[in-house]
């Protein structure tokens, strides 16, 4: 045990500071509050949503801006993932010595010390909350009771702060979460998966060397008895993921390239490659599951719940019946056979190529946002092949019209508003209209789900018109 643990034992008179105060900020201070610790909680905008809550829970609020001398004050800092290490509060810590960590870190800690649950981590730059929702409907399936949330939504710390039993708690983790990782070994996931790795968040992480490097943390404290799951197709992944500890089982279609008991990936199929037992192999049948990439997420959650003893035939089960997620893929219309899908989730480039290889149709592709980084070069093969007319909009229309010149047909338009009614007027029976944005949405929304929302509204709109 170390000496945050020790700590976070027996907290009550901890003075802790907690910096940024949205989702996973909040459950941080409450949880803390809750347990003895004198918390301050600090965000740089004048008013939260749920400041009632943290006043309730006895922490102390301090809104509006940075306050160095706050930090002079604690004992230990938490931060939640939207803070980079390069934040003013967070440096000051560094300088002065004082503990930092993140809010999963926090929980995982505190889970350890109980000794309840083991996790289930997923990342990587794309599919990680598909593959995450996808694992933990796989466990409901073969009897386990589960958690699921971290960068997918809901906070690890609400699991301490519900008391609640499970058998499994599922994490998404965003780099985010594990560049404030203090200790990789206080993480230590039972089984830990790494989907894929391309250009994304170079904003934050400034190269592909950095990013790979803090993904690779997620694996670093886990232990031989501890189970690495990784895409053996993406190089990256595969190089930055030799000389871990944990058993390695991987996912790919290059049967060579795949360790035993690896899960191949044959078309629609997933294949067990284990020659000492009798084979294993998957169907893909479920809709929210088409694409290619989807196939890669679902092999990856395959393996993932099969290390945590769920059986083949609960498995099957749930691949049959996994019902999706909001904003990934989601069909949210159909009008005069044109059908409308919402893909917010798609905000970077891989993820956006991806979804177009899931889609024989005609599509009519709407994009644009806030850029991270990165050009996009590489939409051009699956734009010319798949986009019959594409729309943009947001702060990156330009560059993107100017990459993906002569790929087909391009129109700008001020926001979403404006280009669902073009995409309307353009598209003819059996076309698809495609939100899957290449970016980020803060230039016009609070958040990606934010943005599908008001896409979904928009053709709810016009379906109750026609």
């Amino acid at each position: 045990m170390d000496s945050i643990d020790k700590r976070l034992e027996h907290p009550a008179g901890l003075k802790v500071l907690v910096v940024g105060l949205a989702r996973s900020g909040s459950a941080a201070a409450r949880l803390l509050a809750g347990r003895g610790a004198l918390v301050v909680g600090t965000d740089r905008v004048e008013s939260i949503s749920g400041a009632s809550d943290l006043d309730r829970a006895g922490v102390e609020l301090r809104l509006g801006g940075d306050r160095p001398e706050l930090v002079c004050q604690a004992e230990m800092l938490v931060l939640s993932p939207g803070i980079p290490l390069s934040a003013p509060l967070a440096k000051e810590a560094l300088r002065l010595g004082v503990p930092l960590l993140g809010e999963l870190e926090l929980a995982a800690r505190l889970l350890r010390l109980r000794d309840d649950p083991p996790l289930l981590a997923v990342s990587g730059t794309n599919g990680k909350s598909t593959t995450a929702a996808l694992a933990a409907h796989l466990l409901a399936q073969g009897g386990k009771r589960v958690f699921l949330g971290g960068n997918i939504g809901k906070p690890l710390c609400e699991l301490l702060l519900a008391a609640d039993t499970v058998d499994v708690a599922v994490v998404e983790v965003s780099s985010f979460q594990l560049e404030h990782l203090e200790n990789p070994q206080a993480l230590a996931p039972r089984v830990a998966v790494w989907l894929n790795l391309t250009p994304d968040h170079l904003d934050r992480h400034a190269d592909m060397q950095n990013y790979a490097a803090t993904k690779r943390r997620l694996f670093e404290g886990q232990g031989p008895a501890d189970v690495a799951v990784l895409n053996m197709d993406d190089t990256i992944v595969r190089e930055a993921g030799r000389g871990l500890c944990g058993r390695l089982l991987g996912f790919g279609r290059q049967q060579a390239e795949l360790p035993q008991g690896a899960m191949l990936i044959s078309g629609r199929e997933l294949v067990v490659v284990d020659q000492e037992t009798t084979s294993i192999s998957y169907s893909l049948t479920a809709p929210r599951l088409a694409g290619d990439h989807n196939a890669e997420n679902a092999a990856a959650a395959a393996l993932a719940v099969a290390a945590l003893g769920v059986a083949p035939e609960a498995i099957q089960s749930g691949l049959d019946s996994y019902p999706g997620l909001p904003h990934r893929l989601e069909p949210v219309g159909e009008i005069g056979g044109v059908r409308y899908i919402n893909d917010s989730k798609g905000t970077n480039v891989d993820a956006t190529a991806k979804s177009l290889t899931g889609f024989n149709d005609e599509v009519i592709l709407l994009a644009g946002g806030r850029g991270k980084g990165s050009g996009y070069q590489k939409l051009r093969a699956p734009v010319s092949r798949h986009v019959k007319q594409l729309i943009l909009f947001g702060e990156e229309a330009d560059r993107l019209a100017c990459d993906l010149e002569g790929c087909t047909i391009v129109q700008q338009v001020a926001g979403m508003s404006e280009a669902v009614d073009l995409a309307s007027r353009l598209a003819q029976s059996g076309d698809v209209v495609l939100l899957s944005p290449a970016c980020a949405s803060f230039d016009m929304f609070r958040d990606y789900a934010h943005r599908g929302r008001v896409f979904a509204e928009l053709v709810a709109a016009l379906k109750e018109k026609s």
